[in-house]
């Protein structure tokens, strides 16, 4: 069975709003329109392709000025972002993204 884009997006939808709890709830019914803007722009890959696709789509928000968004939602947007960025980093590869660990950078580098 093969899956369309449309469905594989609603997919990534569910998946990434565990990453994004006070963005997700404070956002509503907007976070689905804004999430399939973002959806058709990226393509997630790798292990963490679900952390990697939240912290591309924060990084979508914040770069958005026709958003709006309100002084609450930046702060939990801010907050959610930050939770992942402590753990995280992301990469860009054209429409791609990938999330890597930060220890496992610093596992490599021997620290």
């Amino acid at each position: 069975m093969e899956t369309t884009p449309v469905t594989d997006s609603v997919e990534r939808l569910w998946k990434t709003a565990r990453f994004l709890p006070q963005t997700v709830r404070l956002l509503g019914t907007r976070y689905r329109t804004l999430f399939m803007a973002h959806a058709q722009r990226c393509t997630p890959r790798g292990d963490a392709g679900i952390v990697a696709d939240a912290l591309a789509f924060m990084e979508f928000l914040s770069k958005q000025e026709r958003v709006g968004l309100l002084a609450p939602e930046r702060a939990a947007l801010q907050r959610d972002s930050r939770a992942l960025r402590r753990r995280y980093r992301l990469l860009r590869d054209g429409e791609a993204v990938e999330a890597i660990e930060k220890w496992k950078i610093l596992q490599w580098l021997r620290f």
